[in-house]
């Protein structure tokens, strides 16, 4: 890949930050979003409606990006380092996520599950799809110190297809940045905690 090519595909991002929002993204609504934006401005501290609303969208987000193909003229070394962000739909759906979730967390800026739920469709479309790991037989109980290291090392969340470091750089940032934020609204919040460094041993050379 030449230079221009990779520095275009590098001037896609940030896509999350600044946050997206209706005035700088156009885009982000369309008339048929109109509706849900007024039941969630009547009533904005209704939890129940914010999860519905969020859930919705990513479940129709993910069923379109299924049926997107990649754009013309994009090549396949192209398209596996932009991972899970290939496509405009996948992007624009990733800028439109970000809205909704940084709206309701206005609202719930202390609500572990909307963090939890932002923070994992964050990853998704940076890190791409987490791998499962089979393991034969279980963990014991009380573990010796070095086992519990070992088995920590050997369970480290692993991701496939995501978005190149060099590449989405900007993007990448932008995810840490959220991190940051959720540490600082739920310090004991140890999930996060441990996310946290995950992260940084990703984006180490």
């Amino acid at each position: 890949m030449s230079t221009s090519q990779a520095d275009e595909l590098k001037a896609l991002f940030p896509l999350t930050w600044p946050i997206p929002n209706p005035i700088s993204h156009p885009e982000l609504l369309t008339s048929a979003d109109l509706h849900r934006e007024e039941d969630l401005l009547r009533n904005p501290q209704s939890f129940r409606a914010w999860w519905t609303v969020i859930n919705t969208a990513r479940e129709t987000y993910a069923a379109e990006e299924k049926l997107e193909t990649l754009p013309e003229g994009l090549s396949e070394g192209a398209a596996a380092l932009l991972g899970s962000l290939a496509t405009p739909h996948a992007r624009l759906s990733l800028q439109r996520l970000t809205y909704l979730y940084e709206s309701a967390l206005v609202q719930f800026p202390g609500s572990f599950k909307l963090w939890k739920s932002y923070l994992t469709m964050r990853l998704s479309y940076v890190l791409g799809k987490q791998i499962t790991k089979k393991r034969a037989g279980g963990k014991k109980k009380f573990p010796e110190m070095k086992d519990a290291l070992e088995e920590e090392t050997e369970d480290l969340e692993q991701y496939e297809g995501g978005l190149h470091p060099a590449i989405g750089w900007e993007e990448w940032k932008a995810l840490v940045a959220v991190f940051e934020r959720a540490l600082m609204w739920l310090p004991k919040v140890r999930l996060l905690a441990c996310s946290w460094p995950q992260i940084l041993m990703i984006l180490s050379p």
